[in-house]
């Protein structure tokens, strides 16, 4: 019997749901549309047409990485992000889309002509977003991981953006000279006793200096507030992504801190309070 691409997509969905996949129609659909160079719905205008032995090899090994728990999103090399795609591997976070609202909001605050940081880079995907959407502003980014950075470059290139990011190894805004108008971040915010509790692909595959960060997973959000002043102009924001159940801790540490006022909270798609906006008030 020769498999078809129904055939195939049918034997698929069965078996990745055996294997825990909590979307295996879809992600049986996405691995055979990228090994056929085709769209998704190209799939259903041709149900009938019989596989090749290359492309059901292929195939099969884009398979066997998912039904190990790999995320799509590595396997292809590329996800998604505020429109645009973007380069990922497994040296950096897969942006999702709540972080979006960083890039709303920027977008939104950054006065004209100015230049935004953004603290922890891995993919590029929130800066880079930024600077497509407003082209007078200028970026800069930090990682502590030389491989994230060297997918943020490859990304800046890919949008023809890269000479308008400058991209550095760094920690948080720690022993930074300049000061900017807008600071964002989304830092790793999941605390060490939740990792158990997290889906295999994100627990084994994502790397995780990009989400864990203490015994109660503010670790660095505490470093961030306590530093930030020395690296934000007087009236400028820091735009910052935060866990479900942490905006009490975060606004008791912006309540504690000199010069740094709490404007707002931004929900994502879910209802949640998702990212805050603290401003610096004083020189």
């Amino acid at each position: 019997m020769a498999w078809t691409i129904r055939s195939v997509l049918s034997w698929t969905k069965g078996y990745l749901h055996a294997k825990g996949s909590d979307t295996p129609r879809l992600d049986a659909e996405v691995l055979l549309a990228h090994v056929l160079g085709k769209g998704r719905i190209d799939l259903y205008l041709d149900m009938d047409r019989p596989l090749g032995g290359e492309e059901l090899a292929s195939y099969r090994v884009l398979l066997e990485r998912r039904s190990e728990g790999e995320p799509i999103a590595y396997i292809l090399g590329n996800r998604e992000f505020y429109s645009h795609d973007f380069i990922v591997n497994r040296d950096v976070l897969i942006p999702r889309p709540e972080t979006e609202i960083l890039v709303e909001k920027a977008v939104e605050l950054a006065p004209r002509d100015s230049e935004v940081f953004e603290i922890g880079v891995g993919s590029g995907a929130v800066i880079i977003s930024i600077l497509l959407e407003r082209p007078d502003l200028v970026g800069y980014g930090n990682d502590i991981d030389k491989a994230a950075l060297a997918v943020a470059k490859e990304n800046a290139k890919k949008h023809g953006i890269a000479d308008r990011l400058h991209l550095f190894k760094g920690d948080t805004c720690k022993a930074l000279s300049m000061r900017f108008h807008t600071i964002v971040v989304n830092p790793p915010y999941i605390a060490l006793s939740e990792k158990s509790t997290l889906k295999g692909d994100v627990r084994l595959f994502e790397p995780g200096h990009a989400l864990f960060a203490g015994n109660d997973g503010l670790d660095i959000i505490r470093e961030i507030i306590a530093h930030v002043k020395a690296c934000l102009f007087p009236g400028g924001r820091l735009i910052m992504e935060a866990g479900y159940d942490q905006k009490g801790a975060v606004e008791q540490m912006v309540r504690a801190a000199e010069d740094l006022n709490l404007l707002l909270w931004i929900r994502d798609l879910a209802g949640i309070d998702r990212a805050v906006v603290v401003e610096r008030t004083h020189g």
